[in-house]
């Protein structure tokens, strides 16, 4: 199955966590706080169990979004503007 996250985390060292077990998985960066990658069901259940592991410890405004797309959905999507091309250890940091 085809999947999207996006996640909104608080927390730069969470955040950090989140999107290197996310790379485990194969998923590939297409925005600084989204992924897509195609996944088996199990690894997919796998994921999920990971993820709210992670929200375990953050805090209750952080969220994590999982879309499920079926192959006609997926290949469906409409990218507009220019497409990022993530560094794969590119790392973010936020100032607050």
């Amino acid at each position: 199955m085809h999947i999207i996250v996006i996640y909104d985390i608080t927390d730069d060292g969470l955040r950090g966590k989140i999107s290197e077990r996310l790379k485990d998985y194969g998923l590939e960066r297409i925005q600084f706080s989204a992924f897509q990658g195609e996944l088996m069901r199990h690894s997919f259940n796998s994921l999920i169990v990971d993820m709210r592991r992670f929200l375990n410890d953050g805090i209750e405004t952080d969220s994590i979004v999982i879309f499920q797309l079926c192959s006609s959905c997926f290949n469906g999507r409409i990218v507009l503007g220019a497409e990022k091309e993530m560094e794969k250890d590119e790392v973010r940091v936020s100032f607050f």
